[in-house]
């Protein structure tokens, strides 16, 4: 599975240079990193990792899918109250590039409207969008740019939900640098390992002298 995950960080750094636009990690010099999670909100797995974040006091960004949204709503307004920032993965799981630009412009702005009317925030606060497997075209990233939305990927996405835990914590912990972006996932089944690797590995990136914050916060500094 390391293979895989060696696959796809070259994969995404042979992009970078070409994307500069999109935002795949932040500055470089402060030891500033950013937790996110995909796949959200589930209504038994987000729990266990918002559990785990209060417990280290740490704020994340979540990417949500929009059908969850409209689902759990009253999960969507606990993540934001507990200070997370929230972004949109998407409103179904499915490639950007093999949506109708018509479709999709009107998924994307379905689930900002849902989460802002959900928080009681203005919808063009919304912005930041993190494709579904990182999927994204030329056309694509055009396309959210002319509709007022920015593309976040990562530079550290442990497959923590194919593999065993300790591999996903040797990762984590030695590929994180000043700047990173780590993905994990809280939902499809996966919200216990996010929330034990959270428990184990939180306290050890401290110890490094890394703090947390969110992409807004992130952006914001760049």
């Amino acid at each position: 599975m390391a293979g895989i995950n060696d696959f796809f960080l070259r994969y995404f750094r042979s992009r970078q240079n070409r994307f500069a636009s999109i935002l795949w990690r932040g500055d470089g010099v402060r030891r500033e990193i950013a937790l996110t999670f995909d796949d959200g909100p589930h209504p038994r797995d987000t729990l266990r990792v918002l559990k785990a974040l209060a417990k280290h006091n740490v704020h994340a960004t979540f990417f949500l899918i929009g059908m969850q949204v409209e689902k759990f709503s009253h999960l969507v307004r606990q993540i934001h109250q507990n200070g997370h920032q929230l972004g949109i993965h998407c409103y179904r799981h499915f490639p950007f590039p093999l949506e109708n630009p018509s479709v999709l412009r009107a998924q994307l702005d379905r689930t900002k409207q849902a989460i802002a009317k959900t928080c009681g925030v203005q919808p063009e606060t919304i912005r930041d969008v993190r494709p579904p497997y990182g999927f994204f075209s030329t056309t694509t990233l055009s396309l959210l740019t002319e509709w007022g939305y920015r593309l976040v990927l990562w530079d550290n996405m442990p497959l923590h939900f194919i593999q065993p835990v300790s591999w996903t914590m040797k990762q984590v912990l030695e590929r994180t640098v000043p700047g990173s972006i780590i993905v994990l996932h809280d939902g499809h089944g996966h919200g216990r390992r996010a929330a034990e690797i959270v428990n184990i590995t939180v306290p050890k990136l401290k110890a490094m002298n890394f703090e947390f914050v969110t992409i807004e916060q992130m952006k914001d500094q760049n």
